[in-house]
């Protein structure tokens, strides 16, 4: 039924919409005789109103630089030739080479920390509870708040989450994944010595704490990431050189997610279970000993190579947050243009 409406609509508006056509003060005036005259001149009005909305070919943009080549009239051959140039500029080596490095000391909390809170005991309906709850409103208040914060200075956002990233939001996933295991198991050292609404409040506590404090890092350097591409690229090829600064973004996120699970997996030691009867003869219960839980260990040596990677590569980030916008930009094709111009100056 609803696709008779819709058709039956899109019939109706293409039978009697009337679209207002550039002869039609000609054509009014042809069939009013003593009226012509002045429709005509409406006419005219109209026609000399639209050619000055429409874009003059004749002038000369005094700002050449930020107007963004038509990728039809470039080709598919011109794009990746300048692409390639862009890639040879040292501030888009300098931040491909962020791009590919900073999210792995991040990868086990983005990738692992809710498999290993299922594996604990987590029901799955609850890690899909927090995600309209707490994930989505935080995604979308986070970054308004940061540009009040920041004001324009997106890598030094991004620096500022990345800090918080690897040392207090790892730590709190620690204590939520040691909280989920003795919540469900009833045991350990806290869950051991607290009442069931004490135990109920710490568990729901450190999961919200976890789940919020790794989504509002994760949008403030998203957020930070997006605005500096936009603000940084050239012009000229302003698309093709977001999609090429994104791929490899999403190329860093990606390559640390199969590493850690490799490593997870080969450093867990499964532990060795049997069943024994009960002293009733009858029940019988699982009893495991041994065994060694890789997610740990691993978490704490990515949060020292975190603090390393910000010693090391936070002088590599002021570096290209300082470069002006011409150290973005491959000046290729502008030789040509400004020969013909007015200026004569030879660039690139």
């Amino acid at each position: 039924k609803r696709n008779y409406l819709e058709l039956g609509i899109t019939v109706l508006v293409g039978l009697f919409k009337r679209e207002d056509g550039g002869s039609g003060g000609d054509t009014v005036g042809s069939g009013n005789g003593g009226n012509g005259n002045k429709n005509n001149g409406n006419g005219e009005n109209d026609l000399e109103k639209r050619q000055l909305l429409l874009p003059n070919n004749n002038k000369v943009d005094d700002d050449d630089d930020d107007q963004e080549l038509d990728a039809a009239r470039l080709g598919i051959a011109e794009t990746y030739h300048r692409l390639y140039a862009a890639l040879r500029l040292p501030a888009v080596q300098s931040l491909v080479l962020i791009l590919l490095t900073y999210r792995l000391p991040c990868a086990l909390s983005d990738n692992v920390k809710f498999l290993k809170a299922v594996e604990f005991g987590l029901s799955k309906q609850t890690t899909a509870l927090l995600s309209p709850t707490i994930v989505l409103p935080l995604g979308i208040i986070v970054p308004i708040v940061a540009t009040k914060v920041w004001h324009n200075h997106p890598l030094r956002q991004f620096m500022a989450a990345f800090r918080f990233r690897v040392t207090f939001v790892a730590l709190i996933d620690v204590l939520m994944l040691l909280t989920v295991r003795s919540y469900k198991n009833n045991d350990g050292i806290v869950m051991g010595t607290l009442n069931s609404a004490l135990s109920q409040i710490l568990f729901w506590g450190l999961l919200i704490l976890s789940t919020a404090c790794q989504t509002i890092v994760q949008s403030l350097q998203f957020n930070a990431q997006m605005t500096f591409f936009a603000s940084r690229v050239d012009p000229a090829i302003g698309g093709s050189y977001m999609t090429l600064l994104n791929t490899f973004a999403n190329l860093g996120g990606t390559w640390p997610s199969s590493a850690v699970m490799y490593l997870v997996g080969q450093l867990t030691v499964p532990p060795k279970c049997d069943a024994i009867l009960g002293e009733d003869g009858e029940t019988v219960r699982e009893v495991c000993i041994g065994g060694r839980d890789a997610y740990f260990p691993l978490q704490l040596g990515l949060s020292i190579l975190g603090c390393l990677w910000v010693m090391v590569m936070k002088k590599r980030v002021q570096y290209i947050a300082d470069l002006p916008d011409d150290a973005w930009r491959t000046h290729i094709g502008e030789v040509e243009e400004d020969e013909n111009g007015e200026t004569g100056k030879e660039r690139g």
